[in-house]
């Protein structure tokens, strides 16, 4: 049912941009909307939700990453009235988690509450269907560049992230929705902060990240059904502030990211993980690289992957191993915006900041080509 109300929401949103632009995308051609946030955004989340309507939330919101107080706000998006207003987070959070958990809720968990300030143990859980943002239980220990995974019996899984001293964290916690607690989980092989964390079947897989500010290869492999962590295949290239998503039979795209937190070397590779065959090939190239990208890949109905942290959009295709430039007008480089799929072939791009660390409220609702 849920699944249900998702699809049509979406095909409601398709419809709707195409009544705003007046007619089909050509064949070839990307069809792009201009909208604007109801104010400038960076590192802040995106999360769909069960009728198809995207929460926005959290964030830098002024030059030099700062502002997160305003980023409080919340808004949300949905096809008919494009972004408003909505209720505001208890706590002002970047690099924290967004979660949507099985009843349709959203957990928001951990990150930094100001620029400058260590991270937050706070967590609250955000209702569409009643009041906005209410507090749960405090985490275990206070983190930020954390992954949040939710499993397959509806609890989510923290991993990692970086404490008040900066250090990268091997524990992990288990947040259960149905008494709003944490409680000690599996802790990792090695810490890792700002790395990614990808459901892929059974298996939980964490790629890449930091230890300290070099950028690591190895990955981790966690059964869900039970059991602890069990070492993956390493990567070909170490990365830090990547994107993933899964293609699919145990398999997990690896894009861009940079071999340090400084991000001196931005990368412009992919990499296929293989977690049942243990094995890791190379993918192809973007034009460009791209960093900071947490939130900024998402996987189209029909299987392609948009990239979104480049001058243009890049789509993968898997079968194909090949990336394709989609060209969006007045588009230009950002890190931390976010790509949001909302259509089986539309993706909304919001925010991100520039070279100079100023953030926008730009918007775009792309129908990207066949």
């Amino acid at each position: 049912m849920a699944l249900a109300r998702v699809l049509s929401a979406a095909l409601l949103m398709a419809a709707a941009l195409t009544a705003c632009t007046g007619s089909d995308p050509e064949p070839g051609h990307e069809q792009e909307v201009a909208l604007r946030m109801t104010q400038p955004r960076a590192v802040h989340s995106a999360t769909l939700l069960r009728d198809g309507r995207v929460l926005v939330t959290g964030g830098c919101t002024r030059r030099g990453c700062e502002g997160f107080d305003a980023g409080r706000r919340a808004e949300l998006y949905d096809g008919a009235h494009g972004l408003v207003p909505d209720a505001e987070m208890g706590t002002p959070r970047a690099s924290g988690t967004a979660t949507l958990l099985a009843d349709g809720r959203v957990l928001l968990v951990g990150g930094y509450p100001g620029e400058g300030r260590p991270p937050t143990a706070s967590a609250e859980v955000y209702d569409p269907d009643g009041d906005g943002f209410a507090p749960v239980g405090d985490l275990g220990a206070a983190r930020a560049d954390q992954s949040a995974t939710l499993l397959p019996d509806g609890r989510v899984l923290v991993a990692g992230g970086s404490d008040a001293d900066g250090t990268a964290l091997a524990t992990t916690e288990y947040f259960d929705p149905r008494t709003g607690a944490f409680t000690p989980g599996p802790p990792l092989l090695r810490p890792r902060a700002a790395h990614v964390a990808v459901l892929a079947g059974s298996d939980l897989v964490l790629v890449g990240g930091t230890e300290d500010t070099e950028a690591i290869a190895a990955t981790e492999v966690l059964d869900v059904r039970g059991g602890g962590w069990t070492p993956g295949p390493d990567l070909g290239t170490p990365r830090v502030k990547m994107g993933a998503v899964p293609l699919g039979d145990g398999k997990v795209f690896v894009v861009g990211g940079a071999t340090d937190t400084e991000g001196r070397t931005k990368l412009r590779s992919s990499e296929v993980v293989d977690v049942r065959a243990g094995t890791v090939t190379a993918g192809p190239d973007l034009p460009e690289g791209e960093y900071k990208l947490e939130g900024a890949v998402a996987a189209l109905g029909d299987g392609r992957i948009v990239v979104g942290g480049g001058s243009a959009l890049d789509v993968y295709d898997a079968d194909a191993s090949s990336v394709r430039r989609v060209d969006v007008p007045a588009y230009d480089a950002r890190s931390f915006r976010t790509v949001t799929t909302v259509g089986p072939d539309t993706v909304l791009v919001l925010g991100g900041y520039d070279a100079r660390i100023q953030p926008t409220d730009a918007a775009y609702l792309v129908t990207i080509p066949g």
